[in-house]
């Protein structure tokens, strides 16, 4: 599998194509939610910055909005392994399920944990279980 690459250099000066007020409003008032979220109206505040709103303006300012949701909270991520290529039920490529595992690191980690080392303890569990190993630290020299 190849990596995607992504050109952004100059991507503002390339999207200054301004978006005509009337043509906002109509794509506002469309009954298809899609369209009608294109191009959300503009906060008072933006408005006041920019006589003209351009694409490559929106855009940056989604961005940012987006950037201080995402700084405000704490993202937990679920890794759901795809059994098929071809996303049908009941069909299991053991091939794809156990190279997605060995990407992930999951057989590694599994493979730590059946040798007895801890994944996944706090310092307290983790001091309390092996403290007997370093008994200096016990004894503060």
């Amino acid at each position: 599998m190849q990596g995607v690459t992504y050109q952004a250099d100059q991507f503002l000066d390339k999207n200054k194509d301004y978006v005509v007020a009337e043509h906002r409003d109509l794509l506002n008032a469309s009954k298809c939610p899609f369209v009608a979220n294109l191009f959300p109206l503009l906060s008072e505040e933006a408005l006041k910055q920019s006589k003209f709103s351009s694409i490559g303006n929106r855009t940056k300012q989604q961005l940012q909005a987006l950037m201080e949701t995402l700084t405000t909270t704490e993202p937990h991520y679920i890794r759901c392994v795809k059994p098929n290529a071809v996303l049908k039920p009941a069909i299991f490529e053991n091939f794809n399920v156990l190279n997605q595992l060995r990407c992930w690191g999951i057989l590694e980690a599994i493979r730590i944990s059946c040798a007895g080392y801890p994944t996944k303890r706090t310092f307290d569990e983790f001091f309390d279980r092996f403290r007997i190993l370093v008994p200096d630290v016990l004894d503060g020299s």
